[in-house]
């Protein structure tokens, strides 16, 4: 798996604006990392926002694939 990069991820909404990224099939709790956006309002693209220390969980998940 390359270092700089994680791919493969699923986007899980609950509700209307809370979304979460997981590796695979595990979507319990544990295994979900929160996600935050923005867009730029020129052009419309969407950024998404992963807090730094929660992608050591998506790492973990990603490596046990």
């Amino acid at each position: 798996m390359e270092d700089s990069q994680i791919s493969g991820l699923s986007v899980f909404a609950s509700g209307v604006w809370p979304v979460e990224l997981s590796v695979g099939k595990r979507v319990d709790a544990r295994h979900r990392v929160s996600v935050q956006a923005s867009v730029d309002v020129s052009t419309g693209e969407v950024r998404f926002y992963v807090d730094p220390q929660a992608i050591e969980i998506l790492t973990r998940d990603a490596d046990r694939r």
